[in-house]
């Protein structure tokens, strides 16, 4: 699996979460919020308490718990009312809600989240939660919802990915991350360039390591992949998506008892991931 580098803040949360008196351990400057204070001090179903299991929510994603940022953003969601707010909220929880294989949620999340890249006025909302859009943002959006979008309406997807392709991408994590984002829609030559710069300009990083040996998998050069999958393990044994290309690729090659050994390490590492769950296509070599 694709691995991307995160490098966005924490959501502000959800406006309507400050349209009543929040409690003292709910105020102040925002960096200093302890939000599970917050949240136990607000009390269930009230905005506030909202307002903490999103930004809870959203430290859990940064962390890479997709699963614990899931569970944070669900009880942010109060019967009979849908929780809205920044671009960052409706492009973390569509990413978390395509982890766990809930695809309709997804693909909302992710329309609402480009509709806000675009300015889209039936999006305008609460001024409290829009964001100076730039170039840096649109690419941290993009490259997470890019690939949601490409199972909704096709002319969505076709702006959403022309605005992607004409951002710039110089440095070794931004090319690793559109690399990641081209694998997962489809394009793999294209994948390819851009993992193999991100390689060459960090070849001790191992998400960049993983990237590379995914999208050569994906590409049907399962032989070439190996040797970079083997490296990005040994340098980062406790990543999940590691662990899933490295099994990825041994299935590819026909090494199918090794290949379930990585994906049942992969389920360990991040239980929640429907990805995780799914078997792996292998026929075993003699």
């Amino acid at each position: 699996m694709i691995e991307l580098a995160f490098a966005v803040a924490l959501a502000a949360g959800a406006a309507q979460a400050q349209e009543v008196p929040a409690p003292p351990a709910c105020r102040g400057a925002f960096e200093s919020i302890d939000w599970q204070a917050c949240a136990d001090a607000a009390g269930q179903g009230t905005p506030p308490y909202s307002l903490a299991m999103i930004n809870l929510g959203t430290q859990a994603y940064l962390e890479g718990d997709y699963a614990g940022a899931l569970r944070f953003y669900d009880k942010a969601e109060t019967p009979g009312q849908e929780v809205f707010s920044d671009v960052i909220l409706h492009t973390f929880r569509g990413d978390s809600y395509q982890r766990a294989g809930r695809a309709a949620e997804a693909l909302a999340d992710a329309n609402r989240a480009w509709l806000m890249l675009v300015d889209d006025p039936s999006v305008a909302g609460d001024p409290r939660d829009r964001r100076p859009i730039n170039d840096d943002l649109r690419f941290e959006v993009l490259i997470r919802i890019l690939p949601i979008l490409k199972d909704g309406d096709a002319a969505t997807f076709a702006s959403a990915r022309a605005m992607f392709i004409a951002l710039p991408a110089e440095d070794w994590a931004s090319l690793s991350n559109r690399a990641a984002t081209l694998e997962q829609i489809g394009e793999y030559d294209a994948a390819l360039v851009d993992s193999k710069r991100a390689v060459d300009l960090q070849p001790d990083d191992a998400g960049s390591l993983n990237n590379h040996c995914y999208v050569l998998t994906q590409a049907g050069r399962a032989e070439q992949a190996l040797p970079w999958c083997e490296r990005a393990v040994a340098l980062a044994p406790e990543i999940a998506p590691i662990r899933h290309s490295y099994a990825t690729v041994l299935a590819a090659l026909g090494q199918c008892a090794q290949a379930d050994r990585q994906l049942a390490e992969a389920r360990r590492l991040e239980p929640g991931a429907a990805l995780y769950r799914e078997a792996l296509t292998c026929t075993a070599k003699g």
